[in-house]
Order: C-alpha cells, then sequence, then structure tokens
C-alpha cells in the first residue's frame, strides 16, 4: 500500500475521531458572535452582572411565608394523552412525569451524580445568589386549587419589606401536544410598591431529565440548551459559555428559550410574547443540572397583578414535534442541518425494515445488507485501485531510489508512470470518503434515536443504544462487539495486503484495528454492530476476488 493511500486513510479516520469528539456530550464550538462576547469590554460587563445577581440579596431581603395556618402535603394527578403527571403542593412541582408512548418512560428521577432529587420544579428566583443557592420557596407547601381539569393552581404568600406579595404558579396542561403552559403571577396585596431585586425573576424548568440511565457513559450526560439573540447553544458541566470555569454563568441578550437536554428529550422554557433579558447556567459539577432566564417584572404597584406565561415543551428531539409548539424551538433538536436528510432517511429506512422483521436488530442486518450492494460500484473501484497500486509498487520503489536526490523528477515520474499504468494514486481513499457522509448520517441517526433506546437483538444484545456489557472486570465493562469488529477489521487488512512482510503493512495491520477498538469500545452496540457486519461482507467480498484472481492465474499458467 503507497503512503499516499496510508495517508488518506489515516486522514479519514482522522475525520472520524474528530466527528466523534464534536457530536458526542461536548459544548458546541463557539461561533463569531461568541467570541465578540468574550472582548475585554464585555467580560468586565459579565463580571458586573455576576457581581450584581451575586449581591442582589440584600435588595431583596423579604422573608418567606406560608399562606394561612398549617398546609398538609397534598398530590394532584393529570393525565394526558402523551403524559401522566403527578404533582405536589410542595415546592409547587411536577413530582412525577411518565411517557405513554414510549412504555411510560420516567422522565424524572433523583440522581446522586447531580445531587438532584430531579423534579419540574420550574422555581421561581429573585436573584442569581437564590438560583445558585436556592430559596425556601422549594421547601413550602403551597396552597392549591385545580381550576378545572387540566389546570392546577398553586400560591403562596411572601413578604417584601412589610408588604404581601402573593406569588401563584399555574400549570395548564394539554390533552394531544408535548407543550403545556406555566403562568406566574404577582398580585400586590400590600401598602406599598414592591421592587424586586433588578426588577426581575429568574425561571427555571428543572434540575435533571430522563430516562433514567447510566449517566457516567459520555452519550448520556445532560447539556443545557438556550437559544440567546436567535443562536442555538449548548453548555455542559465543567465547561461554560464563555470557555472559563466559573461556578455561575450569565450570560445576557434576547434569550428566546432554555432548558434541559438529555440524550432523547428536551424540557423547555419559552416566554409567551416576550424574551427573556439573560441566561443562567449552574456550573458546578456536582450541583444540580439547572439552566434557567431571568424575565423583567418591573415595578409592582399596590393592588396591581402581573403575570408572565411561558410555553413548555417537553418530549422528544424531533424537529416536526418542537415546530408544532414553535417554529422557533425546531433549533433545539440539535441536528445538524448537513447531515438531517441523511439521519431521517436512515431512520425511515430502518422503521420499514422493522416493520416487516419486529426486532430492530435484524432490520440493521438487512440494512447493512442494502447498503453494501448501494456502495458495491464504490468498493470495487477503491479495491480495484489499491490492486493497481500494489502491482505498480516495485517499480515505484525503483524510481524513489533512482531519483531520491531528485525530487522535482520523482513526482515527475512517478505521475507518468500513474498516466501509463491507468491509476488513480487517491482512487483506493477517495470512495471511502464519499461515503463519509452516509456514515455520518448513519451514527447521528443510531446515536440519538430514540427508536433504539432498549431495543433488543439476539443474545447478549439487550439494548442497541448502548454498549453490549456482558460482565464487569476490575470495575471495567467487557463488551464483545467491538472484539469482534476489530478482529473482522485485521482480516480484512491482511486479506488486501500483498506484502505483509513490510514495515508500513505491518503498522496498518495492527494499529488501525487497535484503534478502531478504542474508538468503537463505548459506543452504542447498533452501531458497532453495523460497523461489524461492513467488515464481515467485505472479507466476504475480498475472499470471493481473490478467489477468481487465483482461478484466473492458473487458467492463464
Amino acid at each position: 500500500m503507497e503512503k499516499r493511500t496510508l495517508l488518506a486513510i489515516i486522514l479519514t479516520l482522522g475525520v472520524w475521531v474528530g466527528w466523534f469528539w464534536l457530536y458526542p456530550p461536548k459544548p458546541a464550538p463557539e461561533n463569531q458572535d461568541s467570541k465578540k462576547v468574550v472582548s475585554q469590554d464585555e467580560s468586565k460587563k459579565i463580571k458586573d452582572v455576576k457581581n450584581e445577581q451575586a449581591g442582589s440579596e440584600k435588595k431583596f431581603s423579604g422573608k418567606y411565608t406560608k399562606i394561612s395556618g398549617k398546609i398538609k402535603s397534598e398530590e394532584i394527578s393529570v393525565d394526558t394523552k402523551k403524559f401522566r403527571f403527578v404533582l405536589s403542593n410542595k415546592g409547587a412541582v411536577i413530582r412525577d412525569a411518565k411517557y405513554i408512548e414510549r412504555d411510560d418512560a420516567e422522565l424524572i428521577f433523583d440522581s446522586k451524580l447531580y445531587n438532584s432529587n430531579g423534579y419540574f420544579d420550574f422555581a421561581v428566583h429573585f436573584s442569581g445568589d437564590e438560583f445558585f443557592k436556592g430559596n425556601d420557596l422549594q421547601d413550602l407547601n403551597w396552597a392549591v386549587a385545580k381550576d378545572d381539569p387540566k389546570t392546577v393552581r398553586f400560591y403562596t404568600d411572601v413578604n417584601v419589606k412589610g408588604n404581601d406579595l402573593r406569588i401563584e404558579k399555574v400549570y395548564k396542561f394539554t390533552e394531544n401536544g408535548y407543550d403545556f403552559r406555566v403562568e406566574y403571577r404577582f398580585i400586590n396585596r400590600g401598602k406599598g410598591e414592591i421592587s424586586l431585586a433588578n426588577d426581575e425573576i429568574i425561571v427555571s424548568p428543572g434540575q435533571t431529565l430522563g430516562p433514567k440511565l447510566d449517566y457516567t457513559n459520555t452519550y448520556n450526560i445532560l447539556k443545557g440548551v438556550y437559544s440567546i439573540d436567535g443562536s442555538h447553544k449548548l453548555a455542559s458541566k465543567g465547561g461554560s459559555f464563555f470557555g472559563d470555569n466559573g461556578e455561575l454563568i450569565v450570560e445576557p441578550g434576547n434569550i428566546d428559550y432554555a432548558g434541559i437536554m438529555s440524550r432523547y428529550f428536551l424540557l423547555l422554557m419559552k416566554p409567551d410574547g416576550f424574551s427573556g433579558t439573560k441566561a443562567y447556567f449552574d456550573n458546578r459539577k456536582t450541583s444540580a443540572f439547572r439552566t434557567g432566564l431571568s424575565v423583567k417584572v418591573g415595578k409592582l404597584a399596590k393592588g396591581s397583578v402581573t403575570v408572565k406565561s411561558f410555553k413548555v415543551y417537553l418530549g422528544e428531539k424531533n424537529k416536526d414535534f418542537l415546530g408544532a409548539v414553535d417554529p422557533i424551538l425546531k433549533d433545539a433538536s440539535d441536528v445538524s442541518t448537513l447531515i438531517e436528510p441523511i439521519r431521517y432517511f436512515v431512520m425511515w429506512a430502518l422503521l420499514k425494515i422493522y416493520g416487516l422483521f419486529g426486532n430492530l436488530g435484524w432490520a440493521l442486518v438487512v440494512f447493512s445488507i442494502l447498503t453494501k450492494i448501494v456502495f458495491m460500484p464504490l468498493t470495487k473501484k477503491s479495491t480495484e485501485s489499491m490492486k493497481k497500486l500494489q502491482e505498480i509498487g516495485p517499480e515505484l520503489k525503483k524510481l524513489q531510489a533512482k531519483y531520491k536526490d531528485k525530487p522535482d523528477v520523482l513526482q515527475r515520474e512517478t505521475m507518468k508512470m500513474y498516466k501509463e499504468n491507468n491509476v488513480n494514486p487517491m482512487g483506493g481513499c477517495l470512495p471511502m470518503i464519499l461515503q463519509m457522509p452516509f456514515f455520518f448520517g448513519l451514527y447521528s441517526a443510531l446515536i440519538n434515536s430514540i427508536h433504539l433506546w432498549n431495543a433488543p437483538f439476539m443474545l447478549w444484545m439487550k439494548d442497541l443504544s448502548m454498549p453490549d456489557h456482558v460482565a464487569t472486570i476490575a470495575g471495567h465493562s467487557i463488551h464483545v462487539l467491538p472484539v469482534l469488529m476489530a478482529i473482522s477489521m485485521f482480516v480484512q487488512q491482511k486479506q488486501t495486503m500483498s506484502d505483509v512482510g513490510s514495515q508500513q503493512q505491518k503498522i496498518m495491520m495492527y494499529m488501525m484495528p487497535f484503534l478502531m477498538l478504542l474508538i468503537f469500545w463505548n459506543m452504542p452496540s447498533g452501531l458497532v454492530l453495523y460497523w461489524f457486519l461492513q467488515n464481515l461482507y467485505q472479507i466476504l467480498n475480498q475472499y470471493v476476488v481473490n478467489h477468481m484472481d487465483n482461478r484466473k492465474q492458473k487458467a492463464a499458467a
């Protein structure tokens, strides 16, 4: 194999590695707008915002009180065609949410990893310090009223500098959709005007988002998701909006929505008819996972009622579902527009085949055969090109020895030899590169598609969305499919190499399978299964090609 081919394959592998670093849970790369935010003047501005928020507790020296007497804990159930909700008046939260369309998948769970109770609390805070540390409202039993079968209203009183401020949190559920509303009402029942810190409130939807998975696996890590000035962004624990490692991250701008993204689901709050003024992110690695936004409420005049209403999206990372709630939410699905058509085609094809076999594992097997047939012309061309390069390899070595001190002449003579023998030096890797967009789309589909969640295949492969765990040794999970994939790749390499004695060939034959083993070790078993099957088909194809070549050589002799 020529050095150019080796280099091309290594570059292709580099593209794969780069892709895997980008699309597992990592913060999205900052665009030019976000770079502009971190200029010296803007950095100072952000610090001033943080200091202002951290010190605003002095401005809001209120005392949280119960509405009257002792209120008992109470739970209210609300069912829609999509979800089963259980609400609790302790903190006025959604305590339980089950997704009916995915076998009652639990979307709320306690998380020791994030030190979280997991409720969808739709908390209201009056300063950045409260957002960071919490307040007493989450521990109070609020009074509760069920205004109608799909509307639950919680209310409690807050004493602000001698004035009685009633806070109402109203949940309005829809029967058929993936959306509902959360409405905050601030009623000044005191004798004077009430001023909150910075005349704003900070709201956030929750602390974690299911389904409950192995959150030590990088594909399952939660992310913050928000839109600022029309730009969709992500944030992960340990990272930040600005590249620093602050514990409380604040970014000012026009906030269209904010929430949490899990591997398969989104929980988003979108201001209805107005925009937020800042995005907040709790960046502590050991804290509850929280992303929020602040909104202006202004001065609360005596007897006034101030209402802030939010659309809430709870559902799959599906653009159609998101767009049905609000078109601006579509970008929150976090699907690259470059590979989106391929991704959706892959899932459409898999589900069509699944309809025939009733098993997504066998659907993957059939789909891998079909894709192998489609790409067979490219594979054949790649194989033929590599074979021609191998045939003229000895002559190329002679040229390299003859013109080792004359690189210009060597290049000219090498290209002449390629032309005389009808050889394209890039022919061996170009077909692979042309297939890369398809593999990226396939990767995205198999990594992020909820259809593979809990989908079994056979034997030890119980969940195609996760690595095929078979045992744990010394604290390390053992997987079978990546090993089989690496072995099949070794066999495939050995089949196509004409001179296994050369050092270059040996490096390729041993290092590439090992590198791929490392890359695929913790990947979902559905993706590894597909790659393993592709290797098997290529081994079979190469065996047939080699057998036919041997017959031709014997016939010629």
